[in-house]
């Protein structure tokens, strides 16, 4: 947390989610908030926004760029007038350092360096208050990971009851249930319930499985382990969900019930492990040993896709909230954990020709160990869950 210092965060709050966390207000142009020392603020917005801004924003005034115009004038670029304008603003108050974020747009230091105003990086400015959930954003995660988790039963339960052809491919409505067509369906039925997946969701199997973040194509296969990743963002409070489940339409090998029972009890100690004061590769360490002591490899870096040996690839998990992925990882070199962090535990294995299986949970670490928010079913037979 910073604090006895200026600070300024910019952007378009749309896209910029360390600013809307602080502003909570949304325009599809730039705006700039500026925190004083005295704990007074100052939020820029265009001037056909600042009405709803005074009703909505947490700031002690709303100004639009031509209450701070410079001597030698504003630009006739909209941004460009903006970043002028907060330096304007910082220089009006007699404060010569200004603190910023990681997200801050080189078009505002340039013009803060312009007036005379040095720049102060904090890597956790925006990162700390992000990370400490509070008990509203912990029920808007519950929520969208509750639909998220909605959703994962709907496609999982799609594939389950799809119906095989002679030659393994499913079909489903009487066409041939493909990674695309599946995908889509969980997209209607996630803006049937005003959400948003706009980066798409995962539905994969053989071979694409082995690329963990492949986001799967063609026909989908009877007797063979499909990932379902939803990671969806609820459009009321841009909160997002994320949760994988692995179903098979048919017999599963033993093999791959030999690699769901290793990410199973995987995922179990990584919950386990995962409370406050511990860090975050603490919690990745417990995840690989059950990985490891099930017979399976952990391989980083880069890894053949195509290797067909079932291994691990990536981290445990990360943290979520406005966005899906959010600092700290639950990986090598993750730091400290904090009271009502939220993260995704999510051990994987993969392998291009056995298939893949990911089982993943949005977890809260609490002063007393942890919780799990919106638990689903976790077996690959989806028939009847």
């Amino acid at each position: 947390m910073i604090s006895k210092s200026t600070t300024l965060l910019a952007g378009i709050a749309d896209r910029n989610a360390t600013l809307y966390h602080r502003v909570r207000f949304l325009v599809p142009d730039s705006s700039v908030i500026i925190d004083f020392a005295d704990n007074k603020s100052v939020f820029l917005v265009r001037d056909i926004e600042m009405d709803r801004a005074r009703k909505e924003a947490p700031a002690d005034r709303v100004c639009c760029a031509a209450d701070f115009t410079p001597a030698s004038g504003l630009s006739g670029d909209r941004e460009t007038a903006l970043a002028q304008a907060a330096a304007e603003c910082i220089r009006q108050a007699g404060e010569t350092e200004v603190t910023v974020d990681r997200s801050l747009p080189y078009l505002y230091a340039h013009h803060l360096q312009e007036a005379g105003i040095k720049i102060a990086y904090a890597e956790e400015f925006g990162v700390t208050e992000r990370r400490i959930k509070t008990p509203e954003e912990i029920e808007h995660l519950r929520h969208a990971q509750n639909i998220t988790g909605e959703a994962i039963t709907y496609a999982c339960r799609t594939i389950a009851r799809a119906k095989p052809s002679a030659e393994g491919l499913l079909h489903h409505d009487g066409a041939v249930l493909t990674s695309e067509r599946m995908r889509t369906m969980i997209t209607t039925f996630l803006l049937e319930r005003k959400f948003s997946n706009s980066h798409d969701s995962i539905v994969v199997t053989v071979p694409h499985v082995a690329d963990c973040h492949h986001f799967g194509t063609g026909p989908l296969k009877a007797n063979l382990p499909i990932i379902v990743d939803i990671f969806p963002m609820d459009n009321a409070t841009r909160y997002c969900g994320d949760m994988t489940r692995t179903v098979v339409c048919g017999q599963p090998s033993d093999e791959c019930l030999k690699m769901h029972a290793a990410v199973c009890e995987a995922k179990a100690a990584g919950c386990q492990a995962l409370k406050t004061g511990t860090t975050g590769e603490a919690v990745h360490q417990a995840v690989a040993s059950v990985i490891e002591t099930q017979g399976f490899s952990m391989v980083r870096g880069d890894a053949r896709h195509d290797q067909e040996t079932a291994t691990m690839r990536h981290g445990t998990g990360h943290g979520i909230g406005l966005e899906v992925h959010e600092p700290i990882l639950l990986d090598h070199g993750g730091s400290e954990i904090l009271e009502n962090e939220v993260f995704t535990v999510e051990p994987g294995l993969y392998s291009a020709t056995l298939g893949g299986v990911r089982v993943e949970d949005m977890v809260v670490a609490t002063q007393d160990g942890h919780e799990i928010l919106s638990p689903l079913h976790e077996g690959l037979d989806w028939l009847d869950s």
